[in-house]
């Protein structure tokens, strides 16, 4: 029994690390949808209460981080804080692959100045893994 158990496992190991390797791109394409997505709606994004509208119509969940617990305590994924609030809001990733290998959402954050317009538009995720072998000549990229 232990001989058939230990390969089954190795065997199952691997099966479970092959996904990455077949996305085909589609990790980065959801990424850069959603980036243009919103680069093509930035002018319905240009105040606080329009972004939120926006985004609520869209059911993407966020939250406002004002601009005092920016200055004071800013959540480690915020760069910089723009002088008013930040919308951080969290589009959710679609591929089933992509969300479970590489990251599970596409992160949003809208810096508004104290006039409560539009002044930095950032969208993020995880970035995609490189294994690569300058002496074997091999390069395979992890959920791309």
């Amino acid at each position: 029994m232990r001989h058939i158990l230990i390969p089954a496992l190795i065997a199952a190991v691997w099966l479970a690390l092959l996904p990455p390797f077949f996305t085909h791109g589609a990790c980065t394409a959801e990424f850069e949808a959603a980036n243009a997505e919103l680069a093509r709606v930035r002018p319905e994004l240009g105040t606080l209460e329009s972004a939120e509208a926006y985004l609520r119509f869209h059911a993407i969940p966020h939250q406002i981080l004002t601009a005092e617990r920016c200055e004071s305590a800013p959540p480690r994924e915020v760069e910089s804080c723009p002088g008013g609030p930040t919308l951080l809001a969290a589009i959710p990733v679609k591929d089933r692959i992509c969300s479970i290998y590489r990251d599970d959402r596409v992160r949003v954050q809208l810096g508004f100045n104290s006039h409560l317009q539009l002044v930095r538009l950032q969208t993020d995720m995880k970035p995609y893994r490189v294994l690569k072998s300058e002496t074997l000549g091999f390069e395979l990229v992890w959920g791309k």
